[in-house]
């Protein structure tokens, strides 16, 4: 079954990084939703390797929000406060 995977993009978003959305589409075409792989690699791209700017994982984020879950939204937001509060 062919997803349609289309994320929301506005004047507010900075950049958004193509890697991480690629992966945010592969989990959503895969599960339906997004894995918890991508919330770790985002994360710990910000925190641990700095390959990813705070902003632009921010932007990304928000880019691929209407494809999480209710069910992961807490998971969702967890991660977004923690990039936001660095």
């Amino acid at each position: 079954m062919k997803v349609n995977f289309n994320p929301t993009y506005n004047q507010n978003f900075q950049a958004v990084n193509q890697k991480y959305l690629k992966m945010a589409q592969k989990s959503y075409e895969g599960y339906g939703n997004l894995s918890s792989r991508w919330y770790y690699a985002i994360r710990d791209d910000v925190f641990l390797w700095k390959g990813i700017s705070k902003q632009d994982a921010i932007d990304t984020m928000l880019a691929v929000k209407k494809y999480v879950n209710e069910g992961s939204m807490d998971a969702y937001n967890h991660v977004l406060d923690s990039i936001k509060k660095i």
